[in-house]
């Protein structure tokens, strides 16, 4: 009777490890068209600080509280939700509410409390209200989930997640993180964005295409070489040589890409193009100039 028991025990453990949410109600894991981060939402009810880490033990505000680890190091961005400036770990209290954003393609250790490095955290301002939207938006400014659409005016202040100042144009194809107070009631609702930051987002196949291009690439005239096959494989396009033609062709979905060696001109989709510089073979590789990647990592959803 007592090895049943301890056999119950340990079925009854694994099945809590395995099966316990790590993720609380107010966590939105969306269509992977509409953003790549998940949200996570509590109060903050310890504080660790170790060297250049600060750990944030949060609570959840739900029925059945979760609590959740969050490791916040010198990698993470955050901001006062009013204020809508970046701040500090040290502006860090017990008792702040706050939102963690964490990328939603990063692996996940099945254990209670969640451990978890947060790619964003937004500081909900008592006294200043504001509104905090992450998602990704098309080229008329509404986001994917329409819900809300954008009027940038020349007041709104456009940054990069290091600060700079950007344009609209530098916002396509960006995970932005939208700071407004008013919107419509309107559907989609409609505001006028106090603050935008363009989010540079890596997803782990861009991650391993920059470690591809780090080993295996040269300079030609200032620009930056980098190998087809290799790159264009690594984000999910098929790759086939058609050595009659000397041409070089990429397949992912509807999308199509053919280039021929040696020449500026290619063809994508149903258009031509022109590379910075001509592409060259080395040994059996086509190089091509990096600005190839624009449209690849357009082409694929992951990003």
């Amino acid at each position: 009777m007592k090895k049943l028991s301890i056999f119950a025990g340990v079925i009854l453990l694994t099945t809590f490890l395995f099966n316990y949410p790590v993720v609380n109600a107010d966590m939105e894991k969306v269509n992977q068209d509409t953003t790549n981060f998940i949200k996570s939402s509590g109060v903050i009810k310890d504080i660790v600080k170790t060297d250049d880490l600060v750990t944030l033990t949060v609570e959840s505000e739900d029925k059945e509280p979760i609590i959740t680890n969050f490791k916040v190091s010198n990698d993470t961005l955050l901001f006062n939700s009013g204020t809508t400036k970046e701040v500090k770990k040290e502006f860090f209290q017990k008792g702040q509410r706050i939102d963690a954003y964490y990328d939603k393609n990063k692996p996940m250790l099945m254990i209670y409390p969640a451990q978890i490095s947060p790619e964003l955290v937004i500081v909900h301002d008592t006294k200043n209200f504001s509104s905090v939207k992450v998602g990704k938006f098309d080229e008329q400014f509404l986001s994917s989930d329409k819900k809300l659409k954008l009027k940038i005016d020349k007041e709104t202040v456009l940054v990069n997640e290091r600060g700079e100042k950007v344009t609209q144009k530098d916002l396509r194809g960006k995970e932005l993180i939208v700071f407004y107070t008013i919107e419509t009631k309107s559907i989609p609702a409609q505001t006028v964005p106090s603050k935008i930051v363009a989010i540079n987002y890596q997803s782990p196949e861009m991650k391993e295409v920059q470690k591809i291009i780090e080993k295996d690439h040269f300079m030609q005239n200032g620009t930056k070489m980098i190998p087809l096959r290799k790159v264009a494989e690594q984000l999910g396009y098929k790759v086939n040589y058609h050595p009659k033609r000397n041409i070089v062709y990429l397949k992912l979905g509807n999308s199509s890409i053919s280039i021929k060696r040696g020449e500026e001109m290619y063809g994508y989709n149903r258009s031509l193009r022109k590379f910075k510089e001509k592409p060259v073979v080395k040994g059996n590789e086509t190089y091509v100039s990096e600005d190839i990647l624009e449209i690849l990592i357009l082409d694929n959803p992951s990003n």
